[in-house]
């Protein structure tokens, strides 16, 4: 679990939310939240006005959050710079950024990049980020498995996530029956012991989790199909989705990966990007 939260605010109905959601999670888990405004160099250059307003913003914002989560840690800084490496300075593997985003998946969506995204490819810790869908009503967290490699570090964040709330952690892993193969077709002895290699894979992430977690409720779940849709079928009603991403490259799409993408692309749920440690 992160020992607190940062949340990029920026004074609208999204990052309003984020802090919402940061608030709510924070007091179950006893952690501090601090809220970060990003003034752009050229607005506190031309206008010292600025900054004072970003000041009196954020302090607003504070008192709300005290009066609505009296038991919360609640802090802020003004920054002057870029919003993405002002709040990417902050990321490490005991820090959970925290953004909104007034996205909300759809078969017609086309852009790519929100700041959301940016920060979840780039950064060293977890990044969360929470889109303009309702965040009531939601139980359960949803963590997507890979076949080729542990992550532990969502594996481990997941984990405490479900404890904290006290809510069943689902993990959802993917599969696909081998394509027809000449006349004879494919060996149905072979699709067998491909489902069952599959299944196992998520027997031994549930094994890992309990070992750590012994409190916490997993339940498996084998989808056939792309993983992109199983998780966001899943996810659509969950109190946070928690994927992992392998690491740092030289494209931001390639570094944050495919699904990660699709899913913050298209999210629906509150979506949690872990980054695999270094040398994991």
């Amino acid at each position: 679990m992160s020992r607190r939260a940062v949340i990029g605010w920026d004074d609208t109905d999204a990052s309003r939310r984020a802090a919402d959601w940061a608030a709510d999670r924070a007091v179950l888990i006893d952690e501090p939240i601090v809220l970060v405004r990003v003034v752009g160099p050229g607005a506190a250059g031309s206008d010292d006005a600025a900054l004072v307003r970003a000041v009196d913003s954020i302090e607003a914002e504070v008192t709300r959050l005290r009066e609505s989560h009296p038991e919360l840690g609640v802090g802020s800084e003004v920054l002057v710079g870029e919003v993405l490496p002002e709040l990417r300075a902050f990321s490490d593997e005991d820090c959970l950024l925290v953004v909104g985003t007034n996205e909300l998946g759809s078969p017609t969506r086309t852009s790519g990049w929100s700041l959301g995204s940016r920060l979840a490819a780039s950064c060293s810790g977890p990044v969360a980020v929470i889109p303009g869908a309702p965040l009531s009503g939601r139980h359960g967290i949803v963590l997507g498995i890979e076949a080729a490699d542990t992550d532990e570090a969502a594996e481990a964040l997941a984990a405490r996530e479900a404890v904290a709330r006290q809510e069943p952690l689902h993990l959802v892993h993917t599969w696909h029956r081998p394509s027809e193969a000449g006349v004879k077709g494919v060996n149905p002895e072979f699709t067998a012991w491909l489902q069952e290699a599959h299944i196992a894979v998520l027997a031994d992430a549930a094994e890992r989790i309990l070992h750590d977690f012994p409190e916490v409720s997993v339940q498996q779940h084998l989808a056939e199909g792309l993983p992109t849709d199983a998780l966001h079928g899943f996810a659509g009603s969950a109190t946070a989705l928690v994927v992992g991403t392998r690491g740092h490259g030289a494209v931001l799409r390639r570094l944050l990966g495919s699904t990660s993408h699709h899913l913050l692309l298209f999210i629906d749920s509150p979506t949690i990007v872990v980054p695999r440690r270094v040398g994991a």
